[in-house]
């Protein structure tokens, strides 16, 4: 009997030793990119993308990532796949060469990345797109400078301008369902839809700072968590009609943020910033990685984890936790 209470003992021993010892561990990219978006389609298949065209491939689930031929030689800001062969990337040209053309555009592939379509975005004229995101119907919209909002039309391939709620850069959004949605964006601002982007609502923000949002992640159709400039995180539990201040503990603008289920998560920023919590936001804590890089983008695929930003930096992590959560802008991610 004492034999297997001390067992015991040193099985949870060993599991809280593996769980603390758990860390971010950079991988090789073999580039100096500036990487700035990372999305898998399996346990297996992966994409980053990033400036210059960079577009990297794994076939080994993240072990050995490889350039593929380049379909672009512009930035490439995010990728999405809304099933194994429809992808989207969104591409943006360098502001020197832009000339009379448009800043932003998008590339489509019905093969599972083997070959890629160009397409604009309609009257988009001198509007940079920040960002693109879908709901689970296929639905996506557009987001971006001085508002802009964009609708995908029925024939899949049309982005059509819609009416703005706001003339604040827009920098990121999510649907929880087909009709539910939140974006966010500069000077604090949070709208909410529940008519599948018909018309926005302004939110109640609990914070006066009007802090840059960067990025919103939800769980589920009422938990979600934004971010933004000056460290700021703020947290909803009724589907993004009310946000409350958390305190992160750290003044480096924060990037993005993702969530395995209600209670842990993680936030990443400039410096090399990684933030962890198990309390739901509650309690933050600040990550050792050893990194001065600026992070854009966290993304988990299954229990392992992935971080891509400045200089080629790709970072993996193997979480206790598999992740529960559906990444509405399909990161999923």
């Amino acid at each position: 009997m004492r034999l297997l209470s001390k067992t015991i003992v040193f099985i949870f021993v060993l599991a809280l030793f593996q769980t603390a010892s758990a860390k971010w561990i950079k991988r090789d990219s073999n580039t100096l990119a500036w990487l700035k978006s990372i999305h898998f389609i399996g346990e297996n298949t992966g994409f980053i993308g990033g400036s210059g065209g960079t577009f990297l491939k794994t076939h080994d689930g993240g072990k050995t990532w490889k350039q593929t031929p380049k379909f672009t030689q512009d930035n490439i800001l995010e990728i999405i796949f809304t099933d194994k062969n429809t992808g989207w990337v969104l591409c943006e040209r360098d502001v020197y060469s832009l000339g009379s053309k448009s800043p932003s555009y998008l590339m489509k592939t019905t093969n599972g990345g083997k070959t890629w379509e160009k397409i604009d975005f309609s009257g988009s004229h001198r509007q940079r797109i920040s960002k693109i995101f879908f709901a689970k119907s296929g639905f996506g919209m557009a987001v971006g400078e001085t508002g802009a909002l964009y609708g995908l039309q029925d024939d899949n391939y049309t982005w059509k301008k819609l009416s703005p709620p706001s003339l604040y850069l827009m920098l990121d959004g999510v649907f929880t369902d087909d009709l539910r949605g939140t974006i966010v964006g500069g000077g604090g601002t949070v709208f909410f839809t529940e008519d599948a982007g018909t018309t926005w609502n302004p939110a109640y923000v609990a914070d006066k700072s009007k802090a840059k949002l960067n990025s919103v992640f939800f769980v589920n159709k009422r938990n979600g968590w934004a971010v933004g400039s000056r460290g700021k995180i703020y947290q909803t539990i009724n589907g993004g009609k009310f946000w409350r201040v958390l305190n992160s503990k750290v003044k480096e603008n924060l990037n993005d943020v993702y969530f395995l289920n209600t209670a842990e998560g993680w936030a990443i920023g400039d410096g090399g910033t990684i933030l962890h919590t198990k309390t739901g936001g509650n309690v933050w804590k600040v990550e050792n990685t050893n990194s001065e890089h600026k992070l854009e983008e966290i993304a988990f695929n299954g229990k392992k984890g992935w971080i891509v930003g400045f200089g080629g930096t790709i970072m993996s992590y193997e979480s206790g936790n598999k992740s529960t959560s559906q990444r509405p802008r399909f990161r999923n991610r």
